[in-house]
């Protein structure tokens, strides 16, 4: 049984190997630093996408080119599939917006960003699902070829200068006018990527690239319908006339589950990886626990020749191993927390809605954790002192 005799004697011999001691303790310092990092994060990323999703309400659906999440970055939708859906019963509107990627210019300074195309018809129905709202200025109308929009974070923080209505930007050779700056979306599940983003016609964008078709149809559902029959009805009428599948409809409730299984996924396996650093680590008290038996042999007989029970000396090295996973455990606990908090903080400052989620439970499993782990590390080198004959260890000089 670990005593307080135990700790005094275990905690002046970790002292006493100095370096040794703290490389050892650095390798946990280091294992436990990425998990506490990455669960809080993950934590974070989740009750992010929870907030967002909760933002979306759930009354509105989504369509997506494609049957799956890699098909939908190269399939299309047709023009007319919004027309489409809007017969469906159950369907209050369906609106339908164009994403491309062009270089854009501001004041003498370039930039990729996104440029959805909406059409102008549309755009109250955009309101109406959080998507567009104006902080100043007017809305697209149909006669605007040459007008854009622009998202807050693309107002505020892409160029150097910030973008103010009537100011020009530069896009394919040709000179639009800023008629807006838009609010930050209510909807943030869906209307993070319009803050950051220009938005100009519909029309206009297919001039601009050729070829362009929707890339997602957002519906909005009548007043006390179930998503999930109106999502049914909506695929038996978009494969009657695609002819096949090439579309996913996505209701609140899956797009959640979506999101929350790719980010639990992600933060498993990223955890993973820093599970097996810290085996790595526990493989390091090992050896260090074998040494300093090695080193100690004399010692041990002499404890055992003036009484010292097995289970005494078997104690005082396992007293040593979690000591060493105590310690590295508080270390990088401080460390993981400040790491989370420096890369929400950096997250926000970009834009993203971040926060780590720092519980009392994940601080005290880690530490457990590495306590735990250095303690069955340490198991067999305590046994091998334990059970070493005194008089043969009184003879070895170490």
């Amino acid at each position: 049984m670990i005593d307080q005799e135990s700790i005094k004697t275990a905690a002046k011999t970790l002292q006493s190997q100095g370096w040794r001691t703290s490389l050892t303790v650095l390798a946990i310092v280091l294992g436990i630093t990425a998990i506490i990092t990455l669960v809080s994060l993950g934590e974070g990323l989740n009750a992010s996408v929870t907030k967002q999703f909760q933002s979306m309400g759930t009354d509105t659906l989504v369509v997506l080119p494609g049957k799956g999440f890699v098909e939908s970055a190269f399939a299309q939708l047709r023009d007319d599939d919004d027309e489409t859906i809007e017969t469906v019963r159950g369907v209050s509107f369906a609106a339908e917006i164009y994403i491309a990627s062009q270089q854009m210019e501001y004041k003498g300074e370039r930039k990729t960003r996104l440029v959805i195309g909406i059409d102008p018809a549309q755009m109250s129905q955009m309101n109406i699902i959080g998507l567009v709202s104006l902080e100043s200025g007017r809305v697209l109308s149909p006669r605007d070829q040459t007008a854009v929009m622009v998202g807050p974070r693309l107002a505020e923080k892409t160029f150097e200068k910030i973008v103010y209505v009537n100011n020009e930007i530069k896009m394919n050779d040709a000179h639009y006018r800023v008629v807006a700056r838009l609010s930050k979306a209510t909807n943030s599940f869906y209307g993070n990527f319009m803050d950051n983003a220009v938005i100009l016609n519909s029309d206009q964008l297919t001039k601009i690239q050729p070829g362009i078709k929707p890339n997602r149809i957002f519906v909005k559902l009548d007043e006390g319908v179930k998503p999930d029959d109106v999502k049914e009805r909506i695929e038996n009428e978009l494969e009657l006339r695609h002819n096949q599948t090439d579309f996913q409809v996505m209701t609140p409730s899956q797009v959640g589950e979506t999101a929350g299984s790719v980010i639990g996924l992600i933060q498993t396996i990223l955890v993973g990886i820093a599970a097996i650093s810290l085996v790595v680590g526990g493989v390091g008290v090992m050896n260090t626990m074998y040494m300093s038996v090695t080193e100690r042999t004399s010692e041990v007989g002499v404890m055992k020749a003036i009484g010292a029970g097995n289970e005494q000396i078997r104690d005082i090295f396992l007293t040593e191993a979690a000591l060493i996973g105590i310690i590295g455990g508080i270390i990088g606990t401080i460390l993981g927390v400040g790491l989370a908090t420096i890369i929400t903080i950096a997250a926000q400052y970009g834009g993203f809605d971040l926060e780590a989620v720092i519980t009392w439970p994940t601080i005290a499993g880690a530490v457990l954790f590495s306590m735990g782990l250095c303690l069955v590390f340490g198991y067999l080198p305590a046994k091998q002192a334990a059970d070493l004959d005194p008089v043969e260890a009184i003879r070895r000089k170490g």
